[in-house]
């Protein structure tokens, strides 16, 4: 029989059983529901499990989407670029404004390096002006390269400017405008003029003919020698304001302008003697085309000495009479109308101006002025422009 110690032992035993038997299905019970958190936590998100996951999603808020670390990492790329791009823009911008600056301040430079120098050119043409008026008075109404106004002026500095220029007479040329009359009237004795010193030049007698339909407004299907139409009603010319309009007629080439500028002019009509004592080599050779080249050079520096005094003069000294009879009458000793040509410079500024001025006892005054870094650049749309003064071709004929 036990005894009731050995009883309670028993019965301490088996609550003893019964309580481990109650944990353990507990403890698998805490298992299975923290395997069920876990598996959710695993569907609610991309992130994997682990203690990586873990510390993943400890910063941030319940419920708050997962940031994927590569995503970040192109973000802070993203910001980099776009500082990268503001930083150029900036830069840009900067350099463009300097630019603008120093635009500016070499446009004022040369506007100021220009303005100096057309101070320089107007004084230049007041001394041609002066020298002109001076000559009217002293020479004795006769103009010959002996005198004061053919010396050139030479190169001149002062202040850093250089100028030089020098006068040239222009009815020692051809004067083109003569061809026609004021009536519209080919004039025959200065056509048959012009067509030999085309011939003297070496070039083709045809382009008088696009030369006479421009001065009597004609089309180029019209004949430019025909008179019956402007007998009856005459037309007026249209006398060219400057050789260099030539080159808008067929067959003035830049060849055949270069051979032919020097020997040509663009005067009123009524220009129409050329004087001998200024006249160029091959004007002489039209007029006297019986005179050989040794005799041309012997006049030619004999006149720097003494010149014609008139016509008559010119007529009764060997060779005056081999002139043409047909061009006696376009034979002088004067002139009215001179060329200015006159460079300055100031630093890399250039300015020249060409100029004609008429001429004639007290009357001395300015008829076209053109301004310009060259033949090319020169402008000629006004009388009253800065850049240019050039007498219209209406004004010319009268």
């Amino acid at each position: 029989m036990v005894g009731w110690g050995g009883r309670r032992r028993a019965a301490g035993g088996l609550s003893a059983a019964r309580r481990g038997n109650e944990g353990g299905v507990a403890g698998i019970a805490e298992r299975w529901q923290l395997a069920g958190r876990l598996a959710q936590r695993r569907r609610s998100g991309p992130g994997g499990a682990g203690a990586g996951n873990a510390r993943g999603h400890a910063g941030r808020p319940r419920g708050a989407p997962a940031v994927d670390p590569a995503m970040r990492r192109r973000q802070s790329g993203m910001a980099v670029i776009m500082a990268l791009l503001i930083v150029a823009l900036a830069t840009t911008a900067a350099s463009l404004v300097l630019w603008q600056q120093g635009l500016w301040w070499h446009q004022l430079e040369n506007d100021k390096s220009r303005a100096q120098l057309r101070l320089v050119a107007e004084a230049g043409l007041g001394w041609a002006m002066e020298i002109l008026r001076f000559n009217n008075v002293s020479g004795g109404g006769v103009v010959a390269q002996s005198q004061l106004w053919a010396q050139p002026l030479p190169q001149t500095e002062a202040q850093g400017v250089k100028v030089g220029g020098a006068l040239s007479d222009l009815q020692g040329r051809f004067n083109i405008n003569s061809l026609v009359n004021a009536q519209g009237q080919v004039d025959k004795d200065q056509l048959m003029f012009y067509r030999d010193l085309l011939k003297t030049l070496s070039l083709p007698s045809t382009l008088s003919e696009p030369l006479l339909r421009k001065l009597r407004g004609l089309s180029d299907k019209e004949d430019p020698l025909t008179q019956s139409e402007q007998d009856a009603a005459p037309r007026p010319s249209h006398p060219l304001a400057r050789v260099e309009m030539l080159r808008w007629l067929p067959g003035y080439t830049p060849e055949v302008m270069d051979t032919l500028l020097p020997h040509i002019a663009a005067l009123p009509p009524q220009a129409t003697a050329i004087n001998v004592n200024t006249a160029t080599d091959k004007v002489l050779k039209t007029l006297m085309p019986g005179i050989g080249d040794g005799n041309l050079m012997v006049l030619m520096k004999q006149r720097q000495a003494v010149y014609y005094k008139d016509k008559a003069d010119f007529l009764a000294r060997p060779p005056g009479n081999l002139v043409k009879s047909n061009f006696s009458n376009m034979v002088g000793a004067t002139s009215n109308y001179f060329l200015l040509d006159s460079r300055s410079s100031y630093g890399k500024a250039k300015l020249r101006m060409r100029a004609m001025i008429y001429s004639n006892l007290n009357v001395v005054r300015l008829v076209w002025r053109r301004d310009g870094n060259d033949d090319r650049g020169a402008r000629s749309d006004g009388e009253t422009n800065d850049d240019a003064a050039t007498l219209s071709a209406g004004r010319l004929a009268r």
